[in-house]
């Protein structure tokens, strides 16, 4: 009763302040049509205002950019064809082989995600300033530093972009470099932190899903540790510092139950620094319920719709859960890791509740039978999801692929989830830090990063703490911890490591086109469609 009386507050918070709305597609093209001088003269319109910019978030929850663009690329997730299902020309197995191109369907979402974001924080930020009352210029900061995350996602996926900040220039603008991007989100950041609200305690219903001086701090964080790649250099002590930011406000803590992170009434997480606040019926959008669960499963949770059976993980991350080392420890039995779906016996981390494995039943405990299943499927049309995938495409058994757990599947959700999704979240931060001291001083066994590394492994793994750490084991920790948080991509990205072989990926060919000497697959294509329609775009080497 308390989760749900959280849960309504915060919705009748974000409400208030125009955030969410029933039907979102109407939300920015209202305000679109309304002048300044028109609209905006109370602190309620001011307030409406300001919360289309954030309607356009509700795209971060779905299998159109944010997700896959960060997860399917990585060693973490894939999105197999199986016969019919999920063949979409083939831009899923090109996302996973790096094979991607201009002309695909992702890499064009993700750019007119950002941009719609940045079009819309333009355009308020423009309005605001000429109502000019005190209300309205309140909130130009909170824009400013919801603008310059856009970006930051911009220059981390696309890498040199037009940066277009002035909502009365209609003239398309080039592609500006990533380091002067890099150094325009910093600024941004920096200047805007410190005219933001601080929450006392969480969940705080003023800032709940909105960019705070927290929120802010962290995308420095998350900025500074990767800011090599960008082109500016090592920047790590500037990481410690937003971490410590944010750790030494006492605010935040780690929760002690690892799932309480990502239930379905999450938001009384003591790690959420900032969420995405989704609902089934105020602001809908989270469908990782859909993505991956198997059309059968329709009747386990008693679904609105019929799922689409198709992300997974693959069987090596899976796998990367399970302590082959002789520690002490729970241990348990683990479903198909062979084609044959064996058993193999090891020591288990608690986050293996991030994946759905095993026998599938109906909500009535009746087993789930699938008569469509491949006549060379060993397990028959018995509905078992095993972490083995027998292959990428072009029939990939239905039931093959262990399946996101992480956010809880409950009894009667709809095709969107309640569980709000969170980017910030407290243990990242924690290992952000840990992860640039390591880097600082070149010793992955410094003493605060191990301890922090061991302090989130035993109390949200359980399993025993590293005596001893490499680059290699502390990637592997963060990845268990972080999987699916779409993180992945830049984190293989940063350990040198997204272009190797892992699991339906063969290594990239080596090459030194991008940025800094990267390999150019490691930024994506700027769309084609953009490229027709503004002429001062330039592609990025390599496609």
């Amino acid at each position: 009763m308390k989760n749900k009386l959280i849960k309504s507050t915060l919705i009748a918070g974000l409400l208030f302040t125009g955030f969410s709305c029933t039907k979102l597609d109407e939300g920015p093209y209202l305000f679109d049509k309304v002048t300044g001088d028109k609209f905006g003269k109370t602190d309620l319109e001011v307030q409406s205002l300001v919360g289309a910019a954030y309607a356009n978030l509700a795209g971060v929850g779905g299998n159109n950019h944010y997700i896959p663009l960060n997860e399917v690329t990585t060693d973490e997730i894939v999105v197999p064809t199986r016969g019919p299902d999920w063949g979409d020309g083939g831009h899923w197995v090109r996302l996973k082989r790096h094979t991607y191109v201009a002309t695909d369907p992702l890499p064009a979402n993700g750019w007119n995600f950002c941009y719609s974001g940045v079009s819309t924080c333009n355009r308020l930020i423009f309005n605001l300033t000429k109502i000019g009352t005190p209300s309205a210029l309140e909130y130009i900061p909170e824009l400013k530093a919801l603008r310059a995350i856009y970006y930051y996602w911009l220059m981390d996926w696309y890498g040199n972009v037009p940066l277009s900040i002035d909502y009365s220039v209609t003239t398309p603008v080039g592609n500006s470099p990533r380091l002067e991007v890099y150094k325009f989100i910093e600024s941004e950041l920096t200047t805007n932190a410190p005219l933001l609200k601080k929450p006392t305690s969480v969940p705080d219903i003023a800032t709940y899903g909105r960019v705070n001086y927290y929120t802010a701090e962290a995308c420095l964080a998350k900025l500074y540790l990767n800011a090599e790649l960008y082109g500016a250099g090592k920047q790590y002590d500037k990481a410690i510092a937003a971490c410590d930011n944010i750790i030494n406000s006492g605010v935040y803590n780690l929760m002690p139950n690892y799932a309480d992170n990502f239930s379905q009434n999450d938001q009384g997480s003591k790690e959420f620094i900032w969420a995405i606040p989704f609902d089934h019926i105020k602001f809908g959008g989270l469908n990782i319920n859909m993505m991956t669960l198997s059309y059968l499963n329709q009747r386990t949770y008693n679904i609105n719709a019929q799922p689409w059976n198709g992300f997974a993980s693959t069987a090596e991350f899976y796998k990367s859960y399970i302590d082959t080392v002789a520690n002490p420890g729970t241990t348990g039995m683990v479903v198909g890791l062979s084609p044959k779906g064996d058993m193999t016996r090891g020591t288990l981390d608690k986050r293996l509740g991030n994946f759905i494995v095993g026998p599938q039943f109906a909500a009535d405990g009746t087993r789930l039978v699938d008569d469509g299943a491949d006549a060379t499927d060993p397990d028959g049309p018995p509905f078992t999801f095993t972490p083995y995938m027998n292959e990428l495409e072009p029939a990939a058994w239905r039931q093959s692929g262990a399946r996101i757990g992480k956010w809880q599947m409950y009894n009667g959700m709809t095709s969107n989830m309640d569980n709000d999704f969170v980017i910030f979240r407290y243990a990242d931060i924690l290992l952000t830090k840990a992860e640039s001291i390591a880097r600082n001083t070149s010793n992955w066994n410094d003493a605060t990063t191990l301890a922090t590394v061991n302090q989130i492994r035993t109390l949200h793994g359980g399993v025993t703490p590293f005596a001893t750490l490499t680059a290699a084991t502390f990637l592997a920790e963060r990845s268990r911890e972080m999987f699916c948080e779409a993180w992945k991509r830049q984190d293989m990205i940063r350990f040198g490591t997204y272009n190797d072989a892992y699991g339906f990926h063969n290594a990239d060919a080596p090459d030194a086109l991008g940025p800094n000497g990267i390999n150019h697959l490691n930024i994506f294509p700027i769309p084609d469609a953009q490229i027709n329609a503004n002429k001062l775009l330039k592609q990025n080497p390599g496609y």
